[in-house]
């Protein structure tokens, strides 16, 4: 039974059949341990909006961004009550012992938590979205494997480089990609919904040899 962090990309937020295609995909993972991060979809760029707006620093901008996907992860929390919350590794363990049930993840208490023992886990500006915090989880938590849940294909034999220059993923995330065992991709608005292997941690290694 290995262990997923499933990223679930904000721009899925407004399909109607979002519940079904979330427990769609958690079946194709069947007996793993699932522990989701909800992105900040509509939520994050009213932040962005505001940062402009109200000339905010990057550390002000990061932290209501951050907070923002309290937001997100209620919404998922109500539409799928299977779904249990947790807010630290220790928590997640806990709760995996007394079931096998998927996850969520409270992204802010996990993030202030850990930066009261470590300084600057990940950078605080626009640089990072839930995206890389994802990744962050999977490589701190030694994932089996870190499933980007998007609205879009991954490009066949794309670069982990070349999807951040095209959008798809966080500035910061080719940075910290290399730590992870597994990264796999789903267009979870596609039929049928399938997983598609992405990139492997050896490949990394190999790149930078």
């Amino acid at each position: 039974m290995g262990l997923v962090v499933l990223k679930l990309g904000g721009s899925l937020l407004d399909r109607p059949d979002l519940q079904d295609r979330i427990r769609q995909l958690v079946l194709k993972r069947n007996g793993d341990r699932i522990l989701m991060v909800v992105g900040g979809g509509s939520s994050a760029d009213v932040v962005r909006e505001w940062s402009q707006l109200y000339s905010l620093d990057d550390e002000q901008s990061h932290w209501i961004a951050i907070r923002s996907l309290a937001v997100t992860r209620s919404l998922v929390a109500t539409l799928l009550p299977e779904f249990r919350e947790v807010d630290s590794q220790e928590m997640a363990t806990a709760a995996w012992r007394q079931a096998a049930g998927p996850l969520l993840l409270d992204v802010e208490a996990l993030l202030r938590r850990s930066e009261q023992l470590e300084q600057s886990i990940l950078p605080h500006d626009w640089n990072v979205t839930s995206d890389s915090i994802a990744a962050w989880v999977a490589a701190r938590w030694f994932a089996d494997e870190l499933i980007l849940a998007k609205s879009v294909d991954l490009p066949r034999g794309a670069s982990v480089e070349q999807v951040q220059r095209d959008g798809l993923v966080d500035v910061h995330f080719p940075a910290i990609a290399g730590e992870i065992r597994k990264i796999s991709w789903c267009n979870l608005g596609k039929d049928p919904i399938q997983i598609d292997f992405a990139w492997r941690r050896s490949e990394f290694r190999d790149t930078r040899s």
